[in-house]
């Protein structure tokens, strides 16, 4: 996971709370990647900015609006700053901020898939041992399984966003996520994440009752 996100760090030189855009130490071609990262920095200046300048905890807020319209304003600025440095279209700079992370997305929220899928395996091989079929027949433990799947998808889909969250965060070195949680796959796919939980969880439990009835006929 460390080796995946590793390469989509966001730069930690050049930070700054001034709308700033800091020199790059080296040349780089506008590759698309090139372009989303550094479209994704000069995300995060514009938010260091507003939090400073116009942040809820500071003297110098006004409202949310004007919040929002500094940093917006923040960000055009330092779009237009890349786009001239790399000769290329503001369109392109702004265009590219928030792609080219499916391996992010990936190094992030796989980790947590596998670990929900040990737990779904454990949690059904529970059920199968306190409604074993041979004593109780199949539909106390087939009742729990469906109860507990619904439950275990819910609660897993609840805490993978809380996991995403907390790498995202850390991976951009700012606590402060503001819109950028929207971006976020879990966030956008809250839906599809819960029915895959509860099909993880069936399949689990079929699995398990699978192997009890074998060993109990063997």
């Amino acid at each position: 996971m460390a080796c995946l996100i590793a390469p989509g760090c966001v730069r930690r030189d050049g930070r700054n709370s001034d709308c700033q855009w800091p020199p790059e130490a080296a040349i780089h071609s506008p590759s698309p990647r090139h372009l989303s990262a550094d479209a994704e920095f000069a995300e995060d200046l514009a938010i260091r900015y507003a939090d400073v300048h116009h942040g809820l905890r500071t003297p110098y807020f006004v409202s949310g609006e004007e919040y929002v319209a500094a940093r917006d304003r923040c960000m055009q600025t330092l779009f237009e700053q890349i786009a001239s440095n790399h000769q290329v279209p503001v369109a392109m700079v702004s265009d590219a901020l928030g792609r080219n992370r499916a391996h992010i997305d990936a190094a992030e929220d796989l980790p947590f898939v596998l670990l929900y899928c040990l737990g779904a395996a454990t949690v059904a091989r529970m059920v199968w041992k306190r409604y074993p079929p041979a004593d109780n027949g199949w539909i106390p433990g087939i009742v729990m399984a469906l109860f507990l799947s619904v439950a275990f998808a819910l609660g897993g889909t609840m805490l993978g966003e809380v996991w995403s969250w907390f790498l995202e965060s850390h991976r951009i070195g700012n606590h402060h996520m503001s819109h950028r949680v929207d971006r976020l796959w879990w966030v956008r796919h809250r839906t599809v994440v819960f029915a895959g939980g509860v099909i993880v969880f069936w399949l689990a439990a079929a699995q398990s009752a699978r192997r009890k009835v074998s060993q109990c006929t063997s």
